[in-house]
Parts: structure tokens; sequence; C-alpha cells
């Protein structure tokens, strides 16, 4: 994990700034479009959740799992 899980860095910061404005770019060069809005609002949704401390060391579905990880 990045930073060794220290909260609230600078490229912690700049990396949860990114898709925020890339999100607000996209709708609005997309004239609000509804299914487009849908699509980039869950995309940033997941991104930004997996930012989350509660998140940190965290493993969906397996992935990403070293051989230590399976305890």
């Amino acid at each position: 994990q990045m930073d060794n899980g220290e909260q609230y860095t600078p490229t912690k910061k700049f990396l949860t700034v990114v898709p925020i404005v890339v999100f607000l770019l996209s709708t609005h060069y997309t004239y609000y479009d509804v299914p487009t809005f849908i699509i980039n609002f869950t995309a940033v949704l997941i991104v930004l959740i997996a930012k989350l401390p509660a998140f940190h060391r965290v493993r969906f579905f397996g992935i990403n799992m070293g051989q230590n990880d399976y305890n």
C-alpha cells in the first residue's frame, strides 16, 4: 500500500483530487448526459471508496493476494 498506510499525504490528496476533476470535466463535456453520468459516477465512487483509510490492506475477491496473505 502506498505511503505505508499514512493518511492524507500529499500523494494521496493528489490521487483523490484527480479523479474528481476528471469526473467533473467529463460530466461537463458530455453535456450532463444521464447514462454517461451514471457510468462516470460509479467509476469515481469505486476509485474514491478504495482510497478510504478503512480499506487499508483490504483485498477484494483475492485480487493482489500474495502467498503470505492466505492466513
